[in-house]
Formats: C-alpha cells, structure tokens, sequence
C-alpha cells in the first residue's frame, strides 16, 4: 500500500473522529450562554494546556518556522526569545483577567474591556481586533492545509480541494460543539503534532548520519559554513533579520496571548491556578524544546539534506515525502494537520462568540436566550471561514509573514490588559486612541511601507499604541472610583484609599 493511499485512509478517520467530537459535544444542554461559548468555565488542566498549546501551534510552526530557518538561519532563531517572553506574560495577565472576568459574569473580552472602560467604542475595537487577527490566521491554516495535502500526495491532492476537506470538518465540529468541541479535539492534536515535529528531528538526524562518514554535527557544520558569516550572524541595522526586527517580530508573536480570542480562551478555564502549571511546563518547557531543539534541528539540519527550495514553506513537507517510511509519514502528515486543525478550531470558536454576544446580542437582540445566541454564534463560524477564504485569495504572503500580521492585530490589546490588571491609570481616551493609532500603524507598516526602518509592523503597532495611549491617559479622565475597587480591589484591597490620598476626586480619578 502507497504512503498517499495511507495517508488518504488514516486522514479520513482522523477527520471522522473530529466530527464525532462535533456531534457529540453538540448534546450537551445549554443552559446558559457560557455553556457553549465558554464551555461551561470547565477546562480542567490537561485539556486546557494542550489547547493552549494547539492553538499557539499552527501551520506556521509547523512549516514556516522550520522553512525560514533553512533560508535565514541563526537570526531567525533569535526571534524564538517570544517563547520566555510569552510564558511570562501569561504569568502575568492570564489569572487576573479570569479573576476579572468569573467575578462580574464576563464572557467575552470585548464585555470585560468595554465595561471596565466604560466604553461602546472600545467594545466595538475590541471585535475588530479580533476579526483582524482571526482571519488571516485561519486563511493560514487554510492555505497550510492545502499546501500540506498537496505536496504530501505527490500533487495528486489539489491544494484548493485540500483547504476545503479540512475547513468543512473544521466548520463542522465548531459549529455543532462550539469551544468545548474545539478543546477536546485540540487535546488530542496537541499529542499529534509534537510527535510529528520529534519526527521530523529524528528523520533530519537519521539521514545525515546515513549520508556518510562525517557526523551529524561536522555535516551540519560544514553546511552552515557554506552559507557564509550571514547565516549565523544578524545583518546592520535596518535590513530583515537585524536584532531591531528579531526584537519586534517576537514582540509581535507574543500578541498570541493578548488577542482577543486567547483572552477568551483562558476564561473558559476551570481556575485561575492552572496558569502556573501552564507557564511553567507547557510553555516554557514543551514549547521550549520544541522551538529551542527541534526547530532549530530541522530547519538548520535540513540544509545539510535540502540544498534547493522553491518554497521555504516547503522544506519539511520535502522531508517527509522523501524521507519517511510509511509509519511516520502518516503520523507526521496527521501532526502537521491537527496543528492547522487545532489553531483554526480555536480561533473560530472564539471569534464566532464574540461576533454572536458583542455584535448581535449588544446591538441586534439584547432580549436573545441562550439558544439564539449559539445559533448566531454558529452562524458567525461560517461568516469568518468565508472571510477567510477571501483574505487567503488576495493576500499570498508566506505563512510566516501571515502569522506576524495576526499576531501584530493581538499585541495592540497589551495597553487596556495592563490597565485591567495592574494599572488604573490607563483610562478609556488613551485605550481608544491606542487602539485605532495602532491599528493604523500595523496596516501602513505592511500593506503600504512594509517594516520601515527594519522595525517589523508588529512593533510600530506597539510603539504608535503605547505612546498615544501613555501621553492621552495622562490627560483625560480615569476609570472611575467604583470600578477600579470592583477590579484593581480584588487584589489590593487598600487601592481606592491609596488613590483618594493622591488627591483623587470622588468619583474618578483625573490627572
């Protein structure tokens, strides 16, 4: 039996139990809202952490990280420093804004910001942010899905026809099962797709101590010589790759965990203490060998094997098809498509929510029950695949380059998290004009001047966000009395008396 008729048969069961999770998790009862779109608060540790994990992972891991390394080299490595930094952040926001949002009934991110700041314009950004990051996230699951069915079938799977099996049973599962569907089938992809990337790194190793006399590290080593000082040294100041650009672009990957939808995420978590076991071992450590070992040792190995690519995006699927038995090559090919699977389900499961209670629950039918709302919710699952669809038609970047212009959406919500959770200074016109600065920003700095200065879009976003929110916050009104003791009184007690002792009026706090 050929690896492609293997890879067709286990592909369709892989995809039949996803849609049986659909079925299944479309039983449970919905009494309240929350039951679907946050499924029920009952994330326990296990499946959380591997759905958090799965949704970080994503076709750009999986192909364009391990591509550009192959192609750029050390420098590209250097951006993984997002890894620490995200497992930090999460230390530092993830309990907080649960506490927030479980203590005053929060559903939706753009419900915790817009009542915290008071604001019927900050919830409606807060939408568009997460429509700006969930969109072309998907069209790169997509187009990875596509692409992966394609070469791994030896073309015999049109990339097109490949994206649509996957987004159909995507769709499928989250609109019958909503996030609860999407967690439980995360779960099971998390174990997939570690496994294939511990593949992959086995087949790198294994074919170059296969190819001759000289060792895997003196092999490796003489292929990175050949590249030249470049590709283990950073370029001057100004050009891709320089340490200003590694800086931002892994600035802007870590606004994974401050979009939106995983801030939607973390509130369907069980409690506040899974966190902890989160940070510490699934991203730091899981997360951390994966990137810190086995990235680095096939995309950097791979140019011992690989000598020519039309495609960076191409390097591991290349791997595979011509270095794996049948075993590990329908492994792996699954590994690879849960990691699109998985980022996809999560993303369309939150941003669907979020369009169903801030869009039409807000503005629409304020009256709807709990079941009209999950219709809608499902309804908005279809809305943002054909979006996506349309997004991944125009924009032909690589995956790589569509991953940082998500995750460049996700950073701008840093400012009005940090406010939330540790600074009552921060008020609504500087979390306003941030925001659309920001927003501003990222989209000159991609579509029209890309990276000017060598500075990635990601970043400029953050620098215009942060500046205008900083300098507007210290001149326009702060949140009220009331609501900072309702949130920043969770955790200091004492924070409304601190603040009337600067001198604060009775009511709000003004600069």
């Amino acid at each position: 039996m050929s690896n492609f008729t293997i890879l067709v048969i286990c592909t369709a069961l892989y995809l039949l139990v996803c849609t049986g999770i659909g079925i299944y998790t479309s039983r449970i009862k919905v009494v309240k809202a929350s039951d679907f779109f946050l499924a029920g608060h009952g994330l326990g540790p296990i499946v959380l952490s591997l759905a958090m994990m799965a949704t970080v992972f994503s076709a750009w891991f999986i192909l364009g990280h391990q591509g550009l390394t192959w192609q750029v080299g050390f420098p590209y490595i250097a951006h993984y420093a997002h890894i620490p930094l995200m497992a930090i952040l999460g230390l530092l926001i993830f309990s907080r804004q649960w506490i927030v949002c479980k203590k005053n009934g929060y559903i939706t991110p753009s419900e915790m910001y817009g009542s915290y700041f008071n604001s019927e314009l900050i919830r409606v950004l807060v939408l568009i942010i997460a429509c700006l990051y969930a969109i072309p996230y998907v069209a790169l699951q997509l187009r990875g899905a596509g692409y992966t069915f394609n070469v791994l079938s030896g073309g015999q799977i049109d990339p097109v026809k490949g994206a649509i099996v996957l987004g159909l049973v995507v769709v499928f599962y989250v609109f019958m099962g909503g996030l609860k569907a999407a967690a439980i089938t995360d779960t099971i992809q998390g174990f997939l797709l570690y496994i294939a990337a511990a593949f992959m790194g086995i087949t790198v190793v294994t074919v170059i101590l296969s190819s001759g006399d000289a060792g895997f590290f003196a092999t490796v080593k003489g292929a990175v010589a050949a590249q030249g000082k470049g590709y283990i040294t950073m370029p001057a100041v100004g050009k891709m790759w320089s340490w200003p650009y590694v800086l931002t672009i892994a600035l802007a990957t870590s606004g994974i965990y401050t979009s939106p939808s995983y801030t939607m995420l973390t509130m369907a978590a069980k409690s506040s203490r899974l966190f902890r076991f989160q940070a510490f071992f699934v991203m730091a450590l899981a997360m951390g060998i994966m990137y810190y070992f086995f990235s680095p040792m096939i995309g950097v190995g791979g140019k011992a094997i690989v000598t020519q690519l039309k495609n960076t995006d191409a390097l591991s699927l290349t791997l595979i098809f011509n270095h794996m038995g049948p075993v590990m090559f329908t492994v792996t090919a699954l590994g690879i498509l849960a990691a699109m699977n998985s980022t996809a389900a999560g993303y369309l499961a939150n941003t669907s929510s979020m369009l169903a209670r801030d869009l039409y629950c807000r503005y629409i039918n304020p009256e709807a029950s709990p079941q009209r709302q999950v219709l809608m919710g499902r309804l908005m699952v279809l809305v943002i695949v054909f979006l996506a669809i349309i997004f991944s038609v125009f924009v032909l970047d690589y995956l790589v380059l569509l991953g940082t212009l998500a995750t460049a959406f996700g950073l701008l919500m840093l400012p009005a998290i940090v406010g939330i959770c540790y600074c009552p200074g921060i008020t609504k016109a500087g979390v306003t004009w941030g925001l659309i600065g920001g927003i501003t920003a990222v989209m000159l700095t991609y579509f029209v001047w890309r990276h000017p200065l060598g500075i990635h879009t990601g970043g400029w976003g953050f620098i215009v966000n942060s500046i205008v929110c900083t300098v507007v916050s210290t001149y326009t009104e702060k949140p009220s009395l009331e609501m900072i003791r309702k949130t920043h009184g969770i955790w200091d007690k004492d924070i409304v008396n601190k603040l009337k002792a600067r001198g604060t009026a009775d009511k709000s706090i003004k600069a």
